[in-house]
Formats: structure tokens, C-alpha cells, sequence
């Protein structure tokens, strides 16, 4: 199988894998293990057949746990798509003529449908996507497409809806529980109320299609997961406004591996000088940013308790990521740009990210690490694609930093063999 075909084939993996955990969540906790008193009520109001609500409600949620599983194993994928499809219009509009004040929630329980809706369709033209050898239009033009009308409308939708028109006292609440925001939290709404609309119109644009990817994956799993630890009633909520996130996150990661297609305005300006440069500069940009919070991740999986060869590797790998990006910093200079001055941020994300990692053991945050570090290899020579031709120190520049990328990635798999085999040898 080509490298092509295997990178095809995991945009629908991720987006039903994305889906089918919706479905499985949905089903299993709001409906068989914690059914809320709202939900029992609205449910014995609109049930279509006569009966005790408790079973009707359980009896939905066994169906939606079976949907889910068909999407996540790859059984009957278009046809259970479809379905997905009808059952999204039907509780988008249900929910929305029964109970309209869940248009302007704060987690966006409604707006996330029309996301999910768009990944659903995308699915039905894709199928398991191993039955197409190759490339269709459908695949050029459609699929990226829908992806960005459905992403793009829920970040817009969010950021003018809950934000700007209709602020509500449990967003408010929600933003104090955290007690990560030190002035005026009204204001704090408006300003993310702001970026949210930004980043969706980008998306709807087809601007930077890919880096915005990445950041919608990042800010949809900071977001459940500190709402999700300050205000875990919404963990159970039965619209669904956390766990639609998961679907949403697949989404973001399948419109990373489409990019924005051939009906984006960076496919337009693509021959553009100009627009070349400002790319270059926005990919040294977001190359710095990363390098500088898998500094800090390395440095706070560092500081926990391991055995001295794990610590001396981060050590290692934390100190090349420092030189990395200052290595990106002159090449920005270089070039005409600054560095933009959020590294404080990105350390305190790198920080948080760490801490989590932490938590799972030290196998689980080597394996986290080399996927990001596989991951971020494809990024310097992006870059050095979209340097002029007689910049030629620059590219070797960039080369550099990604051999060294691939040096990491061989040992941090050497050192995880290492780990697997002093294992065995103590059993």
C-alpha cells in the first residue's frame, strides 16, 4: 500500500473514531449511568411511543452506544453515517424547538452539531476510503470543504453567539471556577469571544488551514479538560457539551491531514511571493512556539522521579528544543519578521502539558513524546519549501534542526526498547 493511500485512509479513521466516541459517550453515561431529572422530563414530554421514560431512555442510549461502536470498528460505515446525519438534524432542531435557551449555551452543546453534521457527511462520501485506490474529486474539493463550513460556522457561532449577544451567568461562572483569568471576566469573554469568530472566519476562508488545525485541537483539549476538572457537571450534561469535543477534535486533526483543498484562498495566493513570505515567517513563527513549550514539557518530565538515563535524555532533548528556538528566533529576524511575544504562554501550556503527561508514568510520556516529535519532523521541511532560492544558509539551517527532530526520534524509540526489555528481564 502507497504512502498516498495510507494517508487517505486515516482522515475517515479519525473522523469516525471521532464520531463513534460521541456516540458511545453519549449513549453510556447522560442516559444509562447518571439520566438527569431535566432529561427524564423532556424525554416523557416528546417521547414517539407510549411508555415508561426511564426504559425509552435507556433504550436510545443502547442504540447510540451500538452506532457509535459500528463507527469505531468500520462496519457499515456510509450507511451508519447517514443515519448519524438524519439523527443530528433531528436533535438540532428538536433541542432547539424544545428547549431554545440551549442555542446560546456556553459549551455550544447546539452549535457543535453543525461540525459533527459536517464530518458525518464527509464520512458517507468516504466510506472506509480503502474501496478508492485513488484520489476523486470528491476528495480534493468536497471534503475539505465541508470540514471548514462545519468547524468554521461552530467557532464563529461560538465566539458571536454565548460571547457577544446573549453572555450568560454560567459562562461567567465556568471562566471563575478556573480561576485562571486575574481581571474582568465579562471582558475576558468578549476578547475570546473575538479570537473564537477570528479563527472560524480564518477556517472559512481557508487561510492557514493546517496550523489552525493544530491550534483547534490544542484549544478544544484545553478546554475540556479544564472545564471538565472545575466544572464536571458538564462532564454529564445531556446535549452533550463536553463530549463533542471528541468528535470535533477528530475533525480537526482529519481537516489537518486534508488541508484547506483547492477552494481555500491559500490555494489562490499560493503563487504569490508575498504570500510565500508571510508564510515562511508565520511557519518560523509557530515552529518557535512549539519549540519552546517542548522545552518546558521536557523540562517539567525531567524534574519527576525516573532512573537516570530517562532524565538525562530529557535533559538532552530540553536543551535542544532551548537552541531550536533561538535558532528560529534569528531566522525570523533574518528574514524581516519579530518574534512574537507570547513565550510565556506557550511555557505555561508546555507546563500544564507536562504535568498531565506526568501524571500517566513515564512509559506513557516517552510514547506521547515520540509521536510529537514524529510529528514534528514534516514541519522543518515545509518550511524550508517556502524559502526563496538564494537563502540558502537558511534552509541549511532548517535541515539541521530537523535532523536533529529525527535524532530524537531514534532515541526516544531506543529508549523506550530499552525500557520494554529491562521490563521482561524483571519478570
Amino acid at each position: 500500500m502507497g504512502v498516498r493511500q495510507r494517508e487517505e485512509e486515516q482522515v475517515p479513521l479519525l473522523l469516525r473514531v471521532g464520531l463513534g466516541a460521541v456516540w458511545v459517550y453519549e449513549g453510556l453515561v447522560p442516559k444509562l449511568l447518571t439520566p438527569s431529572p431535566e432529561l427524564l422530563a423532556l424525554v416523557a414530554r416528546f417521547q414517539p411511543l407510549p411508555g415508561n421514560p426511564g426504559a425509552f431512555l435507556k433504550a436510545v442510549g443502547v442504540f447510540e452506544i451500538l452506532l457509535g461502536l459500528l463507527l469505531i470498528r468500520g462496519w457499515m460505515i456510509r450507511s451508519v453515517a447517514a443515519v448519524q446525519c438524519a439523527l443530528l438534524v433531528v436533535f438540532t432542531i428538536g433541542i432547539g424547538a424544545a428547549v431554545p435557551h440551549a442555542l446560546v449555551q456556553p459549551t455550544g452543546a447546539v452549535s457543535k452539531n453543525v461540525a459533527l453534521l459536517a464530518a458525518s457527511l464527509c464520512l458517507v462520501f468516504l466510506g472506509s476510503r480503502r474501496d478508492v485506490p485513488v484520489r476523486t474529486s470528491w476528495w480534493d474539493r468536497a471534503v475539505p470543504l465541508i470540514l471548514r463550513l462545519g468547524l468554521g460556522f461552530m467557532w464563529v457561532y461560538e465566539g458571536i453567539v454565548p460571547k457577544w449577544l446573549f453572555p450568560s451567568p454560567a459562562e461567567i461562572e465556568i471562566v471563575a471556577r478556573t480561576g485562571l483569568v486575574p481581571f474582568h471576566i465579562l471582558t475576558f469573554l468578549k476578547l475570546l469571544g473575538v479570537a473564537e469568530a477570528a479563527l472560524g472566519c480564518s477556517i472559512l476562508a481557508g487561510l492557514w488551514v493546517r496550523g489552525l488545525a493544530v491550534l483547534q485541537a490544542g484549544l478544544l483539549g484545553a478546554f475540556t479538560a479544564i472545564v471538565g476538572w472545575t466544572s464536571p457537571t458538564y462532564l454529564t450534561d445531556p446535549l452533550g457539551s463536553l463530549s463533542k469535543n471528541l468528535g470535533l477534535l477528530g475533525g480537526a486533526l482529519a481537516l489537518y491531514r486534508t488541508g484547506g483543498g483547492p477552494w481555500a484562498v491559500e490555494a489562490w495566493l499560493a503563487p504569490s511571493p508575498t504570500w510565500r513570505r508571510w508564510l515562511l515567517l508565520a511557519s518560523l513563527q509557530w515552529n518557535r512556539l512549539i519549540e519552546i513549550a517542548a522545552a518546558q514539557v521536557y523540562r517539567v518530565q525531567a524534574r519527576a522521579p525516573a532512573d537516570p538515563n530517562t532524565h538525562g535524555l530529557l535533559e538532552k532533548l530540553a536543551l535542544d528544543e532551548v537552541n531550536h528556538g533561538q535558532d528560529l528566533a534569528s531566522l525570523i529576524r533574518r528574514h524581516g519578521g519579530r518574534p512574537v511575544p507570547v513565550a510565556p504562554l506557550c511555557r505555561a501550556l508546555g507546563w500544564i502539558v507536562g504535568c498531565l503527561t506526568v501524571v500517566l508514568g513515564t512509559r506513557a510520556s516517552l510514547r506521547l513524546d515520540l509521536w510529537l516529535e514524529e510529528r514534528g519532523t514534516s514541519l522543518y521541511p515545509w518550511s524550508a519549501g517556502l524559502l526563496p532560492p538564494e537563502a540558502g544558509i537558511s534552509a541549511r539551517s532548517l535541515l539541521a534542526m530537523q535532523s536533529q527532530e529525527v535524532q530524537h526520534v531514534h532515541l526516544l524509540r531506543d529508549h523506550l526498547r530499552a525500557m520494554r526489555a529491562a521490563s521482561k528481564r524483571r519478570r
